[in-house]
């Protein structure tokens, strides 16, 4: 049975557990309000993304830059991670038989379809990419290992919500009502699509639903010695990318590559 949760500034965590730790999760909440390509943020930019009052942020930072997980730059005041964080995300990246087993399939993928592959996994509402493989058509979107990006209205993350357990899904569906109740209607919408194509052909799309210029197909994978999930998209701008080359084409190459990676997992 799923574990009664509520979110915590952003953050899954059990109600009422004795053993949940509240200032660590906030400090963890510090770490994870830093974004790719934004650069520094300070105090009242960190307190009004986590939601947290100025004066505890003010602790947070401070303790941070002591454990050296932060830079403070003096020029602009503001704070950034320091490379210490690597640590801890390299240690997930070298140690996830997941990502390692799909590497070389996406970039042989990548080459045959001339778009740009990825892989993801979730972080609380988002997904984040953990993988990537450049194609050779420019009209891919350019995002990096680390890249986030919303998990109900993109193909990646509707694939990797397909795979949950209906409970779980609907768990954090119902957190994405509560976020965005005005757009609901329409995310529901692109979700329920999304559950008819992964059932249908296996596969998910976002058709400009996350961003309008953008099409891409999403598949996911399952190791099931461990329960762990990871999702793949691959598309490219609207203007050369077509829903009918996602669905006739990439889709099922998509497909085939998660379900390798599957078969791979139970051989190890």
């Amino acid at each position: 049975m799923l574990e009664e949760k509520t979110f915590v500034g952003g953050i899954s965590t059990p109600d009422n557990s004795r053993h949940f730790v509240t200032s660590l999760a906030r400090g963890l909440e510090i770490l994870q309000a830093f974004r790719p390509g934004e650069g520094p943020l300070g105090n009242n930019e960190l307190a009004k993304r986590t939601e947290l009052p100025r004066s505890t942020v003010s602790r947070l930072t401070s303790t941070l830059l002591q454990l050296g997980f932060l830079t403070y730059r003096k020029s602009v005041g503001k704070y950034e991670p320091s490379p210490a964080v690597l640590s801890l995300g390299y240690t997930y990246l070298a140690n996830n038989k997941l990502r390692l087993l799909s590497r070389p399939l996406m970039h042989d993928l990548a080459k045959q379809v001339g778009l740009g592959v990825a892989l993801a996994t979730r972080v609380q509402l988002n997904m984040m990419y953990v993988e990537t493989a450049r194609g050779g058509d420019e009209s891919t979107l350019r995002l990096e290992v680390g890249s986030i990006m919303p998990m109900a209205t993109t193909a990646i993350g509707r694939a990797f919500l397909c795979k949950l357990p209906d409970g779980e899904k609907n768990f954090l569906l119902d957190h994405v009502r509560r976020k965005s109740a005005e757009e609901w209607p329409k995310i529901k919408k692109g979700i329920e699509r999304a559950e008819k194509d992964y059932a249908d052909f296996g596969y998910c799309l976002s058709i400009g639903d996350w961003q309008s210029s953008f099409h891409a197909v999403g598949a996911v994978a399952r190791d099931n010695s461990t329960g762990d999930i990871v999702a793949f998209n691959c598309g490219g701008s609207a203007y050369l990318v077509t829903e009918a080359t996602l669905r006739e084409e990439v889709g099922p190459r998509l497909v085939s590559l998660a379900r390798s990676v599957e078969v791979m997992c139970g051989l190890d």
